[in-house]
Order: structure tokens, then C-alpha cells, then sequence
């Protein structure tokens, strides 16, 4: 005998538990962002313009979260001498520098070249850096580099630029860097420019790529 059910009676069941729950998979673009943020720490010129806010005669301000001059309002060093300084560290201090694979020797012969460089380039421009007082031609560019040189702002400028250098610079010593980065990052990447989580999303650049600026 078939009892009538009350189809009106019967309430959905709230009960969900028993639905399997499969883990999110990383989208490409917070894996994007994992990248950017890598790349953005171990990036050099974060130092460099550390280095250049600091012979501008700049301090950061945790406060108002911006660069104030310091206390004497002073420069450390004049535009022309801060120019000179922060072009030639963004030739030799790159993402390819910190990727690099160098021993102890090599980080010795590196650094033998930074200081011979730069005791050159102050040398020689004593004047136009303002290690000496200006002579009558400098209005015109014709610097004679007379005079007693400041050579306690020399070498506390060519030991701020040598720290930079050292810091950098050990970062590459037995291809230390560049492991660290390989291993934190994943592998499933398209390294060679495929399709993004299978899902058929074209991505912008690999990783790898952009460790160099690609």
C-alpha cells in the first residue's frame, strides 16, 4: 500500500558537511603578485635610492610617510657629485648583478674595482664635486681643483658608496641569491611564455623574466 507524502512538509536539509571541499587553486594574478613583491625586495636600486636620498640631505619620515630634508637642511654632497655617484651604481647594481654565481676572490676583484673607480672620479673632480672651494672659472665649467680637499666628506661619501657595493655584491657570492629565489618560487610557471593554470589565460611574462626586467 503506497502512503501519500506531503510534499509541502518535506524542508530542505541545511546539512552541507558532506559536500567534499576541494582546496581554491592560485589564480595567475595572486601568483602575479607574489612576484612583484620578490622582485621588488631583492631589487638593488631600492638601495641605490636609498643612497641618493641620503647625499640629497633626506631622511625618511615614518609619520607622513614621505622624504624630509634633515636637521641641517644641508646636502651631502652637490647635484653634480650625487649624479655622478648614483649613475655609476646603476650600471654595475642590477637584478643580474644579486643572480650572479661569484666566490670570494671575485667579490675582492669586484670590490678593488668600486674603490679604484671612485677614488678616480673624486680625484679628478675635486671642484666640480665640491671637495675644494670654487675657483674663478667655475661659473664656466673650467675647474681647476686647487685648494685643501674635504677629504673627511670624501671618504665618508666613497665608504657610504663601498657599503652599498659590499652589501650587493654578497648577495651573489656562490650563486646564493638566485637559489633562494628558484627555490621559493614555483617551478609550474610558464617559463616559456604557455598558457597560465591550463585555464587558457595568457600571461604578460614569466617570472623569470621579470627578475631581469623582461
Amino acid at each position: 500500500m503506497d502512503i501519500p507524502v506531503d510534499y509541502n512538509s518535506v524542508q530542505p536539509q541545511d546539512n552541507y558537511s558532506e559536500i567534499p571541499q576541494y582546496p581554491q587553486m592560485p589564480t595567475y594574478g595572486s601568483q602575479e603578485e607574489n612576484i612583484s613583491n620578490i622582485v621588488g625586495q631583492i631589487d638593488p636600486k631600492t638601495i641605490i635610492d636609498n643612497l641618493d636620498h641620503a647625499l640629497k640631505g633626506e631622511h625618511w619620515d615614518k609619520e607622513e610617510g614621505t622624504w624630509k630634508p634633515n636637521a641641517s637642511n644641508k646636502k651631502l654632497v652637490n647635484d653634480a657629485c650625487r649624479g655622478a655617484v648614483i649613475s655609476y651604481l646603476d650600471g654595475i647594481l642590477t637584478n643580474n648583478t644579486t643572480m650572479a654565481n661569484i666566490d670570494e676572490k671575485r667579490l675582492s676583484l669586484l670590490m678593488e674595482s668600486v674603490i679604484e673607480t671612485v677614488t678616480k672620479m673624486f680625484m679628478v673632480n675635486l671642484e666640480e664635486f665640491g671637495f675644494v672651494p670654487a675657483g674663478a672659472g667655475y661659473a664656466f665649467e673650467r675647474y681647476e681643483n686647487k685648494g685643501t680637499p674635504d677629504t673627511a666628506k670624501m671618504t665618508m661619501v666613497s665608504n657610504m658608496i663601498y657599503k652599498v657595493c659590499f652589501l650587493v655584491f654578497t648577495r651573489a657570492i656562490k650563486g646564493q641569491e638566485s637559489v633562494r629565489i628558484f627555490k621559493s618560487l614555483s617551478m609550474t610557471d610558464n617559463l616559456g611564455g604557455g598558457y597560465a593554470m591550463g585555464m587558457g589565460t595568457q600571461p604578460k611574462s614569466s617570472w623569470v623574466g621579470k627578475l631581469f626586467g623582461r
